[in-house]
């Protein structure tokens, strides 16, 4: 292991965790073509472990998205109950994006 590992004391609920590091290996496959980021990022499990946490935003809006879509109800259930817990968390405030603020 590279002398580049983060310790992340954040709190996601697995779901969303697991969603954000799928989605992070999605955009390593399309970003490691780069020679310079593929120096940096060596292996996909290191990129996931490493970067994982930029994509839970991301992770939040599209399991929140896919309640509206053609899903099975026990499936939305799952995502709702996964968001729901998760929003109760330390760091799920932190990442509470503010918008609409006048200037």
């Amino acid at each position: 292991m590279t002398s580049r590992t983060r310790k992340d004391g954040r709190m996601v609920h697995k779901l969303i965790r697991k969603t954000a590091k799928e989605m992070a290996g999605h955009f390593y496959e399309f970003a490691a073509h780069d020679d310079t980021f593929y120096r940096y990022y060596p292996s996909l499990k290191f990129f996931c472990e490493y970067e994982w946490q930029r994509f839970v935003t991301v992770a939040k809006q599209t399991l929140t998205d896919m309640l509206t879509g053609t899903y099975p109800d026990t499936y939305k259930a799952e995502i709702y109950e996964a968001l729901l817990l998760d929003a109760g968390l330390p760091y799920s405030v932190q990442e509470t994006q503010v918008v609409n603020i006048p200037h």
